[in-house]
This record gives structure tokens, C-alpha cells and sequence, in this order.
């Protein structure tokens, strides 16, 4: 799951639906990306930064919760 990303969401108000538009996806496409099932692109991750949290960085944002949880993990992947 991506906390930092969920949290700071939260901070600010925004919803699955608001990070949807953004990147040009489903709700469920971000939920699931969300909590970890999917990845986002780093084009996606950098348009959900640029967008609603410019003073953060992507390794912040993107963090997993387990970093031992390499599952579908690539190098292209935020």
C-alpha cells in the first residue's frame, strides 16, 4: 500500500476520483494502484506530483509499505 500517497490524499482533501482525472484512469485503476496491487507509471507518478504535491518527492509519494514486497516491481515503476 502506498501510505504516504494515501495520507498525504488525505491531507489535501483529494479523492481516488481527483487523482483519476489526472492521470487519465478509472477509480478503480487508482484504488488498486493505491493499495498496491498495480503500479504507477512514472509518467503517472510525476502528473499526480507535479499536480497535487509539488513539494514532495516521488520516493516519498511511491513508497511501498513492505520494501521487501518486490511483487511486480520494475525499474519503470514508481
Amino acid at each position: 500500500m502506498l501510505r504516504n500517497l494515501a495520507a498525504e490524499m488525505a491531507r489535501q482533501g483529494l479523492t481516488n476520483t481527483d487523482i483519476a482525472k489526472i492521470i487519465g484512469k478509472s477509480d478503480r485503476s487508482v484504488r488498486d494502484k493505491i493499495k498496491g496491487k498495480y503500479d504507477f507509471s512514472i509518467p503517472e507518478g510525476r502528473k499526480i506530483r507535479d499536480c497535487c504535491f509539488p513539494g514532495f518527492t516521488l520516493e516519498y509519494l511511491f513508497t511501498r509499505d513492505d520494501p521487501g514486497d518486490d511483487s511486480g516491481a520494475s525499474r519503470e515503476r514508481v
